[in-house]
């Protein structure tokens, strides 16, 4: 009896890890008056989140982005 309360448990902790798990989410970008795009991979989070984005150019200049994300699949997604 105590051997199916110990496996029970286990498959429900199971279940619960598997269903907990974040999967990755592309989100679309579209940066303020500019027509550049960008496509940015998270791990958790909504996309609506992403308000900015900062990064380095070749010359090392430092560049912070304002961004508008979603993640509504375009068609051209599904074309690929």
């Amino acid at each position: 009896m105590r051997k199916k309360y110990l496996l029970l448990g286990m498959a429900a902790v199971l279940a619960v890890g598997a269903v907990s798990c974040s999967k990755e989410k592309k989100c679309r970008c579209a940066v303020l008056h500019s027509s550049t795009v960008r496509i940015i991979t998270i791990d958790g989070g909504d996309c609506e989140d992403i308000k900015v984005f900062r990064y380095h150019t070749p010359m090392n200049v430092a560049v912070t982005d304002s961004l508008l994300c979603t993640d509504y699949e375009f068609k051209i997604d599904s074309e690929l």
